[in-house]
C-alpha cells in the first residue's frame, strides 16, 4: 500500500504500476462518483488495455449496485 486515505482513496503498487481507486462525493451530495487512475504504464499499448480492464470493472460495479 503506497498511501490510503480514509473515507476519499487508496493508492497500491501492481506489479510496476501504481492503482489508485478514488471516491468522491457528487455536486448533489446523493451520489458518489468511483474513479480508477493507474500510473507508470509502459506504453500506450498497456493504457489501452488497462483503459479497458477499468471500463469493465466499472460496468461490473454498475451490475452489482443495480441490483440492490
Amino acid at each position: 500500500m503506497r498511501g490510503y486515505r480514509p473515507v476519499d482513496r487508496i493508492r497500491v503498487t501492481h506489479g510496476t504500476t501504481t492503482v489508485q481507486v478514488a471516491l468522491t462525493p457528487a455536486a448533489e451530495g446523493s451520489r458518489t462518483m468511483l474513479r480508477f487512475h493507474q500510473e507508470h504504464l509502459a506504453s500506450a499499448e498497456d493504457r489501452e488495455r488497462q483503459r479497458t480492464h477499468w471500463q469493465r470493472v466499472m460496468d461490473q460495479v454498475a451490475t452489482a449496485l443495480d441490483r440492490r
